[in-house]
Formats: C-alpha cells, sequence, structure tokens
C-alpha cells in the first residue's frame, strides 16, 4: 500500500515549514508548489478538462499571508476542469480573505483556516480526509525530468504487432513523451519506438490515454520503468 500525497501551493512566506514538519510525522509524500498552476502533476496549462485517468494526490493545502485570490481561484479553476480530487480534501490557510467569496468557496466543500491555523482542528481536517482515501489505488506518476514542446515523428510497434504505427509527439523529455495518434492506446500497453538509427527499439510503457474532440488521442508514454 503507497504513502499518502499532499500537494501544498504556497503563496506565503509563513507555516511551509510547519506543514512539511506536520505531514512528514505523518509520514505523507510531500510535495510544494510555488507558482500558479492549475494542476502540477498532469499539466502546468489551463485546460478544458483534467487529463489524468487517476488522482494526482490525497490532500491539497493552499497557503497564502494576505487577502488575494490566487488560492479561490486556483480551486474554482479546478472544480470547473473536473478535478478528481473531492473538495473535502482541499483547504486554504490564510490571514484574510474576502467575505463576499467566501461562500462561493465553502459552498464547494473547501475548509477554511486561519493563518497560522490550529493544528488540532487542522489534524482532525486531515484525519477526516484520510477516512476518504484509498492507498490500494494507484495516483499519478510524477514527471521526472521537464518536457519540451515537440512536433518529432515517432514509429512504433506494440509487443506482438509485426506492424508499425506512427504518432506525432506533442511534448517530450528523456523520461517520455506524449503522442497523439489516430488509435486509442490502452493503460499500460508496452511500445517499442522504432529508431532507424539503432538496431534495437527502446520499449514504453502507457501510463494514461485520453481521447480528443477532433477523435485522436493522446497518450503518455513513459520510458523510466
Amino acid at each position: 500500500m503507497r504513502k499518502p500525497r499532499v500537494i501544498i501551493f504556497n503563496y506565503s512566506v509563513r507555516v511551509q515549514h510547519e506543514l512539511l514538519f506536520f505531514f512528514h510525522n505523518k509520514g505523507y509524500e510531500t510535495l510544494i508548489e510555488t507558482e500558479s498552476l492549475t494542476c502540477p502533476i498532469y499539466n502546468k496549462k489551463a485546460d478544458k478538462t483534467c487529463a489524468g485517468p487517476v488522482l494526482c494526490c490525497d490532500i491539497m493545502v493552499a497557503v497564502q499571508d494576505i487577502e488575494q485570490r490566487k488560492s479561490i481561484d486556483l480551486f474554482s479553476r479546478q472544480f470547473q476542469i473536473g478535478c478528481k480530487l473531492t473538495s473535502s480534501n482541499k483547504a486554504i490557510i490564510t490571514r484574510s480573505i474576502n467575505r463576499d467569496r467566501l461562500d462561493h468557496i465553502t459552498d464547494q466543500g473547501i475548509t477554511i483556516f486561519g493563518n497560522p491555523p490550529d493544528f488540532d482542528g487542522f489534524e482532525a481536517w486531515v484525519k477526516d480526509c484520510e477516512n476518504r482515501m484509498v492507498l490500494r489505488q494507484r495516483l499519478a506518476v510524477m514527471r521526472r525530468a521537464l518536457r519540451q514542446d515537440s512536433s518529432k515523428r515517432f514509429q512504433f510497434r506494440l509487443s506482438g504487432d509485426d506492424s508499425d504505427v506512427v504518432a506525432q509527439a506533442v511534448n517530450i523529455s528523456r523520461c517520455g513523451i506524449c503522442l497523439k495518434i489516430s488509435n486509442p492506446l490502452q493503460q499500460g500497453t508496452v511500445l517499442h519506438v522504432v529508431d532507424q538509427n539503432r538496431a534495437d527499439a527502446e520499449e514504453g510503457v502507457v501510463q494514461w490515454a485520453k481521447k480528443l474532440e477532433d477523435g485522436s488521442y493522446l497518450a503518455g508514454v513513459t520510458f523510466c520503468v
């Protein structure tokens, strides 16, 4: 069974060390993000829908010092694109917040804490979140390397298939490729990328696949297995 994972969006100079210590002592895998990203695991852009087939984490916490819109806009955007993490496992820690927006965010099920938070109350909330976690279910695989946009065409072969398939890269890194293809691929499918300059073929595994509006498909393939 895996460790629980928390993502902390830190827009504050305070509280971070206390939160790290708190979650570390509870055995959490802890990720810190300081940028305004809709999702640091799946995509750093504001897409129309969540691209991920599985959860990216078990808890999200956004921290800010003064009255700002970053935390509210972050979770509102996630709500709009269909974030797979329940809003009940999301919290904002803030010193000040616009009261006319507070009802909107709490109606989504998001919890508000003062900055710094009462850690007795915060721990009680985390325990409540843990009751909703399913640790036997996998989370999204984190990207191990930065990806760059690419339009390179790849030729690959499926395991047990003698015919080659051509796909176009959307982005690429030393650890993986996001491919755009005309036919669907299943999670766990093994691909053998054919390089005309090499005698062997590099092996990759499909981590996720998604159908696009034009009828084509995106597939995330990792080589770091």
